[in-house]
């Protein structure tokens, strides 16, 4: 059981360590520039469809909802801590600018 417990433990400091990522946005950076620096590792655009990298529901399809993503992060997408501010904003928008709705 101890062992269990002790594995259990490990695994989810694993995965807890990579729910946040260090990349901090340069001086002056617009939205494009962080949404390169920071999302185009995992998100590619989508298949037929140049620029456009997410589809969304009309009630995500916000520049809050992609604030609150980047923010906080979800099970599969890491929080981005140092992307605050005026940056957040810029590259919340960006996002929102290259979504269709489903």
């Amino acid at each position: 059981m101890k062992k269990l417990l002790m594995l259990t433990a490990a695994t989810t400091t694993l995965l807890l360590a990579g729910c946040s990522r260090d990349y901090t946005p340069a001086a002056g950076a617009t939205g494009e520039d962080i949404f390169k620096g920071a999302c185009l590792e995992c998100h590619e655009a989508i298949e037929g469809k140049d620029n456009v990298y997410y589809e969304l529901a009309n009630d995500k399809k916000n520049a809050e909802f992609f604030a609150k993503k980047i923010s906080s992060g979800s099970l599969m997408m890491p929080k981005f801590p140092n992307i605050t501010g005026d940056n957040l904003k810029a590259v919340s928008q960006y996002a929102l600018e290259h979504s269709a709705s489903k």
